[in-house]
């Protein structure tokens, strides 16, 4: 679905997935089109050693270690390189809320510098960043995005996606309008009425 979504071409990118004291991360090499479950690699967790697969992780491994370490909550994380989102941020800009979507979906976004891919600097940075926000851009390399499912995490990638297309546009053909403040704050507003709904209806 990532390499159908456009969100990252050869075998750049990278997905995980908590599965109690074992992260599954996408090996090193391979594309996202033609990867299969068989070859995920299982990694321990707390030491960061591979126990499960016969693949070498991902060169990202640090950070999405990192993250979970920070972020208990979190099940899943996508790294895409998104070509719009990553254009946009490595350029300097901000992908600022135009759309509802952007308030009500991508959670709390930041922006990271360029840090050297693979390296330490650069868990670190992403880690801090994931604390209070679940989808990150880094310029001059792509988009992480959190969820607390498979599916929430892919759809947050895309709609990053959307939302750097959608200014893009916007530029091209006029002054991109942005959601004021008042609005974002009636936005988030909505957004936690219903999820306190949704928390009574499960209880």
């Amino acid at each position: 679905m990532i390499a159908e979504a456009g969100l990252t071409a050869g075998a750049g990118g990278n997905i995980s997935a908590r599965d109690g004291r074992i992260l599954w991360v996408k090996p090193s090499g391979l594309a996202m089109s033609e990867l299969k479950g068989t070859d995920m690699c299982g990694v321990e967790l707390s030491s960061g050693r591979l126990v499960e697969g016969r693949l070498k992780p991902s060169s990202e491994l640090p950070m999405h270690l990192a993250v979970y370490r920070a972020r208990p909550d979190i099940q899943a994380i996508f790294h895409t390189h998104s070509p719009w989102a990553s254009g946009v941020i490595s350029a300097g800009v901000e992908v600022k809320p135009m759309f509802a979507e952007v308030i009500n979906d991508l959670g709390g976004t930041a922006t990271v510098p360029y840090l050297r891919t693979g390296s330490s600097d650069l868990a670190d940075a992403v880690a801090e960043a994931a604390k209070n926000n679940e989808t990150i851009f880094m310029a001059n390399h792509g988009v992480v995005t959190l969820g607390k499912t498979m599916k929430q995490a892919f759809f947050r990638a895309c709609v990053a996606e959307d939302a750097a297309k959608s200014f893009v546009a916007a530029s091209i053909v006029g002054k991109p309008g942005f959601l004021t403040e008042d609005q974002i704050r009636e936005l988030k507003s909505l957004e936690a009425g219903r999820h306190r709904v949704r928390m009574m209806e499960r209880k």
